[in-house]
């Protein structure tokens, strides 16, 4: 294999520095969460749990129809959801609920979410100090 055939294959690094990226690395992430918060709070039909996640997170997650259907589908086979046919607004809808053992996955996954956030938290604080430290430095060499 040739050079070029191999560089032609490497794939470009992201562009780190792009808010964009973390958006979109934060909203895959956080995806999945939201689903089980939602139906937390009550039964929904796939729809209605598309719009209360755009609507709970003030469009910091907004999966689409497809994102959420084959998670919904993921969370099913898993155990965490159950669903039935009914009734919305006159039309026949799949509607999905948290099993026992969804609840439990709900809640581990709001302790794993709140330690990553503490670990945000923390380095934040760091960064910071380490600039103002630098900073700081910076102003007494040039004295």
């Amino acid at each position: 294999m040739n050079s070029a055939t191999r560089s032609s294959r490497v794939r470009q690094a992201p562009d780190y520095g792009d808010p964009s990226y973390w958006h979109g690395t934060i909203k895959m992430s956080l995806s999945k969460f939201f689903v089980l918060s939602v139906l937390h709070r009550k039964p929904m039909h796939g729809y209605e749990v598309m719009q209360a996640v755009e609507k709970s997170t003030n469009g910091c997650c907004s999966p689409s129809e497809g994102t959420v259907y084959p998670m919904l589908n993921e969370f099913e086979a898993g155990g965490f959801l159950s669903s039935s046919a009914q009734v919305v607004q006159g039309r026949s809808r799949k509607v999905y609920e948290l099993t026992d053992k969804g609840r439990e996955a709900f809640q581990v996954a709001v302790d794993a979410w709140l330690d990553a956030t503490d670990c945000i938290v923390a380095s934040k604080l760091a960064a910071e100090s380490t600039a103002k430290e630098n900073t700081e430095k910076k102003g007494r060499q040039k004295v």
